[in-house]
């Protein structure tokens, strides 16, 4: 579909969609002059698009109140997408999220509650502006001075992400990031933002992700377009220089790359692959692979206990490094998945393969302990669960359940066995001796995709020993053993916590808006 008819569409979706959420266009004076404000965002890496757009518009609409002699605002927000024929609506409501989603077809939308702010933090970039401190000038790495009206140049930072800022009184004003730009106007109306019905059978109980902030002076002015004090002007810091080419170099040697996926393969492949879309698109994003090589197995019908398949795993890594001799693994950069790094490890543990002080072990989402879906899909099998998901696993092939799902029956409950527990055991040790970095994650919340949705079920309907997991695997588990300490929240972190879903930590939808704790390419991009 070419770009000037695919923006038709949406202008005419938008159109369609608008009334069900924002009501026409109109004049309120009885609450608040505070204008509505129109976002538009530019994002600069392809990593970051929100369903697959890399510009995009969304809608806020101030509350203004006072509180002990503060003004606080909260701000409800309202974006549209479209990507596949579905239009996607993400709204925002005194602090409580919903999406929906429809077909172009009519089909009525399907309304959920959303647990966490997945669009752009508005309310978040609304407090880094009461923030914001007034520099001399902003200019980029490269010494480019971005043009701001004298006394009107500021840095900010929204959620420890530094933007710099250029006001322009009643024009708005513009943030300039490494990752992306914002220009915020100001509305001539005030726009009515409505919560949309939620669905039948949907809680509607949804949780509240956003609290009014305090207003300091110079957001006020941001916000409604007041003049700025001079007393604000005057109290300039250093020039402030922002990076806004902000692309990690490989720190160490680069060295050919291999990518071993997780359970739910049935097709196998003797060699490797130059591309595999179980991933998603790394493609600019891995700085220091000399190359990329992706392994298919089957994890369907084999377990990851097996020891032909931990073989073959053995030997589709040592396959891309002509420095790699017999069972040693050489000059290579490993990057395992869920299952993937169950297999490696038990490779590892059992003598099969070895690594070499020059290999590096990357991974994501490995159920080390075992993952209690597995357990939960048998259970599901048995009709010992509820009938929804009864009724999914016997239509989508699940019962009975195959090898590789009871291979990851959690330990020490009532599917394992002892000889699983103990190659659990094993597996973990060679894990903690032999992985350098790992991304787990503390929160199935995740990033925008199709499949979001299936992971906030998981999480909350499989009975995980934690809330504290990525749908499918908690983050005990992920860890291996590594202590809780270890890991940190951004991805500048070696030892990730993120708040991703099982999908995201396979880099399948990129990465988050302004939160570090949802970026899985820039910590592969930035780690090695």
């Amino acid at each position: 579909m070419s770009a000037p008819l695919l923006s038709s569409i949406v202008a005419v979706v938008l159109l369609s969609v608008l009334p069900f959420t924002v009501r026409a266009f109109q004049q309120d004076e009885s609450t608040t002059n505070w204008p509505s404000l129109h976002f538009r965002f530019a994002i600069k890496r392809d990593a970051m698009e929100v369903h697959g757009q890399s510009d995009f518009s969304l809608l806020a609409t101030p509350t203004v109140s006072l509180k002990d002699g503060s003004i606080e605002v909260l701000y409800d927000t309202f974006a549209a997408f479209m990507e596949h024929e579905i239009v996607y609506n993400y709204t925002l409501v005194s602090g409580d999220a919903y999406v929906a989603g429809s077909y172009l077809n009519g089909c009525n939308a399907v309304v959920k509650c959303m647990d966490a702010d997945i669009l752009p933090p508005v309310n978040a970039i609304v407090s880094a502006l009461s923030e914001a401190k007034t520099v001399s000038s902003v200019s980029t790495s490269n010494g480019t001075v971005i043009p701001c009206l004298p006394g009107n140049a500021f840095k900010a930072s929204v959620n420890g992400i530094d933007f710099g800022v250029c006001y322009s009184g009643s024009a708005g004003f513009k943030m300039f990031g490494a990752d992306m730009d914002i220009a915020v106007e100001y509305m001539e109306h005030h726009v009515d933002i409505q919560a949309p019905k939620l669905s039948d059978g949907v809680d509607s109980d949804c949780e509240e992700i956003a609290l009014p902030s305090t207003v300091s002076p110079i957001a006020k002015s941001f916000l409604t377009g007041a003049a700025i004090s001079p007393e604000t002007s005057r109290k300039l810091e250093a020039a402030f220089e922002i990076s806004l080419e902000e692309q990690c170099s490989c720190k160490s040697t680069p060295r050919p790359c291999i990518f071993i996926h997780g359970l739910g393969v049935l097709t196998e492949e003797e060699e490797n692959l130059d591309s595999y879309d179980y991933w998603g698109s790394m493609t600019g994003h891995t700085p220091c692979c000399s190359s990329v090589k992706y392994a298919m197995l089957n994890t369907v019908n084999n377990s990851w206990t097996d020891e032909t398949q931990q073989q073959k795993v053995c030997d589709h890594i040592l396959a891309v490094s002509e420095t790699s001799e017999g069972s040693t693994v050489s000059d290579t950069i490993i990057v395992s998945h869920s299952m993937g790094g169950l297999m490696v490890a038990g490779a590892i543990a059992n003598g099969l393969c070895m690594l070499d002080s020059s290999t590096t072990w990357v991974s994501t989402g490995s159920p080390m302990s075992g993952s209690m879906a597995a357990d939960y899909f048998q259970e599901s099998c048995k009709d010992n669960t509820n009938l929804v998901m009864e009724k999914f696993v016997e239509t989508t092939g699940f019962c009975p359940a195959d090898e590789g799902i009871t291979s990851l029956t959690y330990e020490h409950e009532s599917y394992s066995t002892p000889e699983l527990d103990e190659a659990y055991e094993a597996a973990k040790k060679a894990y903690r001796a032999n992985v350098y970095a790992v991304m787990c994650s503390n929160s199935f919340s995740g990033i925008i995709s199709s499949y979001q949705f299936g992971f906030w079920v998981m999480g909350g309907v499989i009975s995980h020993k934690s809330r504290k997991n990525d749908g499918m695997v908690e983050f005990h588990s992920c860890a291996g053993g590594i202590p809780k300490s270890k890991f940190g929240k951004s991805y500048r972190d070696r030892f990730y916590v993120s708040k991703l879903n099982h999908y995201d930590v396979a880099f399948k939808t990129g990465d988050a808006l302004l939160d570090k704790s949802k970026m899985p390419v820039k910590w592969f991009e930035c780690l090695l």
